[in-house]
């Protein structure tokens, strides 16, 4: 990618943050937000920071069922630590990119790269199926709230579609070209985990533990701010949130992370403050839980990782 690209991404993602942030300073009381940010209930921020590291521990484990199965050698502690130091990186960067490329390379450990960074992708693609079968379901199971059809499409579509996909993906390439790069990827590269239908298993009812309790951060979070919303409610505008925020399209999610909760929670007339300041509250818990992986950095002597081993190693 040229320099120009580069920059122009960035420029775009800085005009996307600016532009939703200016319209939410506009649009939004700031007197009312500054009232809402005081009466915010601090206990329980720090429950939905709890929970909220619960589940990234959750999580964890999970990718380490994954890289195991593979032959990549790491106790629960290790696979523990390189997830949350590629937290503390995400801190930096506009998407979870470039915190998953860091704790890939920490697992290979300069030896088995291209399978350390297959496992996380292997596991963003997992746990992407489960988030959106979750809000699917969850809006199928739940249809009071009255979503416009649009949305409600193309949540049920994707949910549904995406675990269909899954399980067929294999089979669906063979209708790609044989040199084709994605059929390479799934036929060659990720075939190790989808051949054990057992790991697939756990690794889907280990997804949907863990956002399960993000879920109930949500939850949480809007009763520190003082927003009633039901559970069922979360289920649904969480799995949404969660993929708008993923998508490198602002700077580090800023704007379309409180425009997201300004659109979702005033459907449901809780007042635009209180909206906002859940969506500050859902940032501060993610940046508090990215300096818990800072912490596990500076211990581990902030050593980047890397891209080769030392020749030592190679030949041992």
């Amino acid at each position: 990618m040229s320099r120009v690209s580069r920059a122009a991404r960035w420029c775009l993602r800085i005009a996307v943050s600016a532009g939703i942030v200016s319209y939410i300073l506009v649009d939004v009381s700031k007197r009312d937000l500054l009232h809402a940010l005081v009466r915010v209930r601090i206990h329980l921020v720090a429950a939905a920071l709890v929970l909220y590291l619960a589940g990234q521990i959750l999580s964890a484990l999970k990718w380490a069922l994954l890289g195991r199965s593979v032959g990549l050698r790491g106790s629960a502690g290790d696979y523990t630590r390189y997830y949350f130091i590629g937290m503390f990186f995400n801190l930096f960067g506009p998407s979870t990119l470039g915190g998953d490329v860091v704790r890939a390379l920490y697992l290979g450990g300069g030896r088995r790269p291209g399978m350390a960074l297959n496992s996380v992708l292997f596991d963003r693609l997992s746990g992407l199926v489960v988030l959106m079968a979750l809000a699917a379901v969850a809006l199928l199971v739940f249809p009071q709230y009255d979503f416009p059809p649009l949305l409600e499409a193309t949540i049920v579509v994707a949910g549904l579609g995406l675990v269909v996909g899954w399980w067929t993906c294999p089979r669906l390439v063979r209708l790609l070209p044989a040199g084709n790069r994605v059929r390479h990827l799934v036929e060659v590269e990720l075939a190790p985990f989808w051949r054990d239908r057992w790991l697939l298993g756990r690794v889907a009812a280990i997804s949907l533990a863990f956002h399960l309790s993000q879920v109930g951060v949500q939850y949480v979070l809007c009763r520190a701010a003082g927003a009633e919303v039901s559970f069922s409610y979360c289920l649904i505008f969480h799995p949404v949130l969660s993929v708008m925020l993923a998508l490198p399209v602002s700077l580090g999610g800023f704007g379309v992370r409180e425009g997201g909760y300004l659109y979702f929670l005033t459907r449901i007339d809780i007042d635009d403050a209180i909206a906002v300041t859940t969506g500050l509250l859902w940032w501060v818990v993610t940046v508090l839980a990215g300096l818990v992986g800072g912490a596990f950095f500076l211990a581990a002597g902030a050593r980047l990782p890397r891209l080769r081993a030392r020749p030592a190693e190679e030949a041992a």
